[in-house]
């Protein structure tokens, strides 16, 4: 390349050079000491921008000739011994600058809860200086460190809002052009394993990534990602599995001491099917687990079969449903009862097979766990029946029926008490009045409730983390009876009912009493 020599520079016009960093780290300091040659930005045209002295022509001239050999173009800048050492302190500026980014990144890497997506809005200010790929993963990332179960890409006409679950609950976070998302849904896709090319069929894809904890340590996450078409973009959904969890006690999960007492000796049965029963995101895997690790002994051969495997548990041998290999629940069963396992854990049962094989193992002599999609505990029974279950299979099979939901528990910086409402003080005096004849201990109540007001630690969303609402259907002879006699599920509510069951409902007005949520949290779950 030509040599475009500019005037020499003066001391002032040097200390009005523009510095591109980015260029001025090609060279090392010591070298650019050594050989008095300073990289120091680009031009529009593309020409690189040297600064030298001149005083070793030798090494400029080989400087210049390794620029012309990579095919980059260049200008050389002329200056005083002055001048150049003014300039060699860019680098003290360049290491300034680079402790300021290394502090950034530590804060961005480790933010939990509101400071991470705090970041993440700062970040979508600057997207345009990054590359997708690496923007759309840190999005990713930060999404799963405020504390979100999954993060949905949710398209409209024009534009593609990116939406947190946060306590089960859809948080707004950004809003892309639904033009500028195509890009980055083509990141994700690449990185989840399905088609690029692929718009108009429902794809499911997973990967991993890697998130930081508030000290500073590294752990994998798994993603599963779900993509289905829509009128004008892909709705995207990705779910975050940390298996590094721990796994919670039933005190944290919402079992009060009632519940766990009557919970307890059905864990110690070696025979029986127990069934977790609840929505989607009802918490159902969490209270498995947690029935699991009171299991986990080495004198126990504990075998699950789950979809996917959300926590990784020592001495258990898990293994993963893989429907696309063949893989699925009854085919594990089938292989399962082979190795001779003391408990069982089915991830879910969906069919009359699952079922059946689930309840054969359950009647020789193993403990069962599962779940099913229901309403509540005594509806799992209909749903056991209407697969086709027989009866007088099912009634000495079950054990216990857990049924579930999860609400949100009130800000614990922002919560005050106040005074209930005339319908709130009429719904906790009649389920007080309900339960006095079973000759529990209740909570004492003086007609005052908690409200809360929204505070930073919350997010203004009043609540933090949640708390499961329970029932527990023990199935008693009299019930085994009506499961045999195609009892109705009144008639099996109201046997239950006599032998002290406790709705969700009325277990979430004893939480509420407890002080650990509130009756309009309680109205919208429930």
């Amino acid at each position: 390349m030509t040599d475009l020599i500019n005037s020499i520079l003066d001391l002032s016009q040097v200390q009005a050079l523009h510095v591109d960093f980015s260029r001025l780290q090609k060279i090392p300091r010591q070298q650019a000491e050594q050989r008095q040659i300073i990289l120091f930005d680009r031009d529009a045209d593309k020409f690189v921008h040297v600064l030298t002295t001149n005083n070793h022509p030798e090494e400029l001239k080989n400087f210049l000739v390794q620029l012309t050999n990579q095919g980059v173009k260049y200008k050389v800048f002329y200056t005083s011994l002055e001048g150049f050492l003014h300039a060699v302190t860019w680098y003290d500026q360049l290491e300034q600058q680079q402790e300021q980014e290394l502090q950034q990144l530590q804060i961005q890497q480790q933010a939990k809860g509101q400071s991470a997506i705090t970041i993440m809005k700062e970040l979508f200010q600057k997207r345009a200086t990054f590359d997708p790929g690496k923007f759309i993963m840190e999005l990713v990332r930060l999404s799963f460190q405020s504390g979100a179960s999954d993060l949905h890409f949710q398209p409209s006409d024009t534009f593609v809002v990116l939406r947190l679950r946060l306590d089960g609950i859809l948080h707004d976070i950004l809003q892309f052009d639904i033009k500028d998302f195509g890009k980055y849904l083509q990141k994700l896709k690449f990185i989840s394993g399905v088609k690029t090319n692929v718009n108009s069929l429902p794809q499911d894809g997973r990967f991993s990534f890697e998130s930081h904890t508030p000290q500073g340590e590294i752990k994998k996450i798994d993603a599963r990602v779900s993509f289905i078409p829509g009128l004008l973009s892909e709705s995207t959904v990705i779910r975050f599995l940390d298996s590094s969890r721990k796994i919670s006690t039933f005190q944290d999960i919402g079992f009060l001491d009632r519940e766990y007492n009557i919970l307890k000796p059905y864990l110690a049965k070696t025979t029986g099917i127990i069934i977790v029963a609840g929505p989607t995101g009802s918490g159902k895997t969490t209270t498995l687990y947690t029935a699991l690790q009171t299991l986990n002994t080495w004198k126990t051969k504990i075998i699950t079969l789950e979809d996917p495997v959300e926590y990784l548990m020592p001495w258990i041998q898990q293994s993963q449903i893989d429907y696309s290999k063949g893989y699925d629940y009854e085919t594990g069963l089938h292989a399962v009862l082979r190795h001779d396992p003391d408990v069982i854990l089915v991830g879910e049962t969906r069919s009359q097979e699952t079922a059946d094989i689930s309840i054969t193992a359950a009647l020789t002599w193993h403990l069962v766990f599962t779940t099913l999609h229901t309403n509540n505990a005594i509806a799992s029974i209909e749903r056991l029946l209407s697969m086709n279950v027989k009866p007088y299979l099912l009634a000495p099979a079950l054990q216990l029926v857990v049924g579930q939901r999860l609400v949100r528990k009130v800000c614990p910086h922002c919560s005050v008490k106040t005074a209930a409402s005339y319908a709130a003080d009429a719904e906790i005096q009649q389920t007080l009045s309900a339960l006095r004849p079973f000759g529990l201990k209740l909570p004492e109540y003086d007609g005052q409730v908690l409200a809360v007001n929204g505070c930073e630690q919350c997010n203004h969303t009043w609540y933090i983390w949640r708390i499961a609402v329970i029932e527990l259907l023990e199935i008693t002879e009299e019930i085994r009876n009506l499961i045999v006699n195609s009892g109705t599920a009144s008639e099996i509510y109201a046997k239950a009912r006599a032998n002290g069951f406790i709705s969700m409902q009325e277990d979430g007005i004893l939480k509420v009493l407890s002080w650990l949520t509130t009756i309009d949290e309680l109205h919208r779950v429930l």
